[in-house]
């Protein structure tokens, strides 16, 4: 049995230009001041996140971006039963992902561009899945809060590369204790490396792009990413900027990873990997080193040592860049950011969001001059500092 399209459906077309965020302010009035939905709204605010990752999950993305199709088509297809599908599709419509236009779906152009496997250098689906495996973690908040404990997202990692992508199951804690590797679940088997690189590349995507095209690179001839994962970061450098060289610093385990997103978008001849470890080897030197949502895994001790590593590694005159959805500086208007802080905070032994006066402040310390804090992308923010000239 295949779900069909409701005869009643209009078939307008999505206009192309608008972003998920604007069709939602389009078609669906906010609530009054004094309105329940105001609360009810953010109460089911995981049915829109739902939608979109079991989209990811079913295969609808990647599927319409090879052939548009209808409902009925798209259930044939890829094994739908479930009566709801017509109703899964128009509420993708609804939310700017995708477009109709007399029966037959296909992708909007942000889907296209970030949700189809066939694009590795934007392509998102990979964190999609990750969060998809790991959707029921956060079912565990409560208890995490009340205890103390740490979240394991190891199930999450695995399930987001697996055959059937099955989720993770029921959260589990575990101790939260100091000597604690807070990444040992992302490195412990071959799939879960994979997982988690591919999730972080999604992660990341569109603070990477903003950095290679907001960023003045004229005067820099080499950057290192510290943290490097897949190397989506100098993937998007690099591709804008020829001039430039680039180095991926991270642990030996990640190599294989880097280097095939690397060859996958054809820079491995301006590209390599370094394998290390930032706790007891060097950073690599470069004019540039980037520490791209690097810092708020760790607790302040550790977030200032890095700080002082990637001072040390830099020439005179060499920048540091620090981009994370940074915490507004009163802590009461960037959500995002403070989600994603109470998430490290349950995931992670000692990590915590900050705010772009608490980084500049450390970075000052350190040494560092000229630090200035600026807009990239979404609820991204880039932190800038110049290690000085010795005269």
């Amino acid at each position: 049995m295949t779900a069909q399209t409701p005869a009643q459906t209009p078939t307008h077309q999505t206009p192309a230009h608008q972003t998920p965020a604007q069709m939602t302010a389009r078609t669906e009035p906010a609530a009054g001041v004094d309105s329940p939905h105001a609360i009810i709204d953010v109460a089911v605010a995981f049915w829109k996140s739902k939608a979109l990752l079991s989209a990811v999950e079913l295969g609808i993305f990647s599927e319409l971006a090879h052939t548009p199709s209808t409902c009925a088509e798209l259930c044939e297809r890829l094994g739908i039963a479930g009566r709801g599908a017509a109703d899964l599709l128009d509420a993708l419509v609804s939310l700017g992902l995708l477009l109709r236009d007399d029966g037959v779906y296909r992708n909007a152009p942000v889907a296209d561009l970030h949700l189809d496997p066939r694009k590795p250098a934007t392509d998102i689906s990979g964190y999609l899945s990750f969060l998809n495996a790991g959707f029921g973690c956060w079912a565990g908040m409560t208890e995490a809060l009340r205890s103390g404990g740490r979240i394991d997202f190891s199930a999450a990692l695995s399930a987001s590369v697996s055959e059937d992508h099955g989720g993770a199951g029921d959260p589990k804690l575990v101790g939260a204790r100091a000597a604690d590797d807070t990444f040992g679940e992302a490195y412990a088997a071959p799939d879960q490396v994979s997982g988690f690189l591919r999730a972080m590349t999604g992660y990341s995507m569109g603070a990477n792009q903003a950095v290679g095209e907001k960023f003045d690179w004229s005067s820099a001839r080499t950057v290192a990413d510290v943290g490097c994962a897949e190397g989506s970061l100098l993937a998007q450098v690099l591709s804008r900027h020829p001039h430039l060289e680039g180095i991926g610093f991270d642990l030996p385990v990640v190599g294989g990873g880097f280097d095939a997103h690397l060859k996958q978008v054809g820079l491995t001849d301006r590209a390599r990997f370094a394998g290390g470890d930032f706790f007891a080897d060097p950073l690599p030197t470069a004019d540039v080193l980037v520490m791209g949502h690097v810092l708020h895994d760790w607790d302040l001790d550790t977030k200032k040592m890095l700080i002082a590593k990637a001072y040390e590694a830099l020439p005179p005159g060499g920048r540091l860049l620090i981009y994370e959805s940074l915490i507004d500086d009163d802590r009461r208007e960037r959500t995002t950011g403070l989600l994603i802080s109470l998430n490290v905070s349950t995931v992670s032994v000692g990590g915590r969001g900050y705010t772009g006066a608490e980084c500049g402040e450390w970075m000052r310390a350190t040494g560092f001059t000229e630090v200035k804090v600026s807009h990239l992308d979404g609820p991204e923010h880039l932190v800038v500092g110049v290690k000085p000239d010795v005269k």
